[in-house]
């Protein structure tokens, strides 16, 4: 799964994120993609020799290349390898060329060498903008262009370098972010990782060691004395089996039911036993954690029961969020549990429920049947 960033209230991922800084910069290279094909089309309207025609449209393809090349830094074919200033110097040069040898139609070309200064930044931005929009400006001004046409074309040239300026800023907080969340999230696993090897040792590691020196305490004493040696025997059970509870008991807090997960098991295992089993829930919802465990819970010690106690033949399992709480009910139309089978299986959904705030219900049907049923705050 892909790693999530919250931005504004909204849950998004590095792939959107690519996706999106993609069509931006997509968006960009078609504006100028356009404006070169409009020069081309003001160009051949002037029916140029074959050979000023071929050399100039190579010099703008070799541009166009370049300029995606030094802005946004994009790897183009042979050029991938290229360094980024022996790019731009030349992106500049045929920016200011083309327009001296093939004519003012070329001006707008201009715009790769504004969005490649913006890309640039720094803290001479600026001054590096205002002289490229410059000379660009007096080329176009020693070759006739009016004044008005001048000022547009410095000003468009201005607001694409900083457009691009933006864009890198945007591009290198997107880049700072994403290392950020994957330090984090590997610092999350290692610490965890820890967490569990720390637990596991304090739980498991003196009883080994116990066992350990009891059992070979054990294997001298079955020839000398065998009552001591059953002694021994006895006491290693003892500690196998509380070891045992404390590994399962740290097993249950680390792997906590999901209620998606128990609502597709309690389908399956009702199935099995020949119970019809119904699942009325949304097509998708979002609780937090533990609300989200609790249910869970609920929905595993319900068809726990019917499976176990019920001898029912059809059950209904019902999932409602609503604006404020959450409710899971669990309704069969068995005999219900004993009275034996009725303690800490019911008690310790009562429990978990309490401690979120919410309350639990259950007993049987006016018909026939046992229900439970759950409410929690959302």
């Amino acid at each position: 799964m892909a790693p999530r960033v919250t931005m504004v209230g909204v849950d998004v991922t590095d792939d959107q994120v690519r996706v999106w800084w993609n069509r931006r910069k997509w968006t960009r290279y078609i504006a100028m993609y356009v404006s070169i094909i409009a020069s081309a089309v003001f160009y051949f309207r002037g029916k140029p020799p074959v050979w000023e025609a071929v050399v100039v449209m190579a010099a703008a393809l070799v541009l166009t290349v370049l300029g995606m090349r030094t802005t946004f830094e994009t790897p183009i074919l042979l050029l991938r390898k290229l360094p980024f200033w022996p790019s731009y110097v030349l992106l500049l040069v045929l920016c200011a060329g083309l327009p001296v040898f093939a004519g003012m139609e070329w001006a707008s070309s201009s715009i790769w060498a504004s969005a490649a200064t913006g890309w640039i930044g720094g803290r001479w931005m600026f001054a590096r903008l205002v002289m490229v929009s410059a000379v660009l400006a007096g080329i176009a001004a020693i070759q006739g262009m009016q004044w008005v046409l001048v000022a547009w074309l410095v000003l468009v040239g201005l607001m694409v370098g900083f457009f691009s300026s933006q864009a890198r800023q945007q591009f290198e907080l997107f880049t700072e972010l994403r290392d950020s969340r994957r330090e984090r999230a590997r610092l999350a696993v290692a610490e965890e990782r820890d967490r569990i090897a720390r637990d596991l040792h304090d739980l498991v590691g003196h009883s080994l060691s116990v066992i350990a020196v009891k059992t070979e305490l054990a294997r001298r004493l079955v020839a000398i004395d065998t009552a001591k040696a059953e002694q021994e025997l006895a006491d290693i059970d003892t500690v196998v089996r509380r070891a045992l509870a404390e590994v399962r008991q740290a097993v249950t807090n680390y792997r906590q039911p999901t209620l998606a997960g128990e609502l597709a098991s309690a389908r399956r295992a009702a199935a099995s036993a020949g119970i019809d089993c119904r699942v009325e829930s949304p097509e998708s919802w979002s609780l937090p954690a533990p609300v989200d465990g609790a249910l869970a819970w609920t929905v595993r010690e319900g068809v726990t029961n019917v499976l176990r106690h019920s001898q029912a033949t059809r059950c209904t399992i019902t999932l409602s969020i609503e604006d404020v709480c959450a409710v899971v009910e669990i309704v069969d139309d068995g005999v219900g549990p004993g009275e034996d089978s009725r303690g800490n299986g019911l008690v310790g959904l009562a429990e978990r429920a309490q401690a979120l705030g919410g309350t639990m219900d259950s007993g049987p049907r006016e018909d026939r049947g046992f229900y439970i049923r759950v409410r929690v705050p959302a």
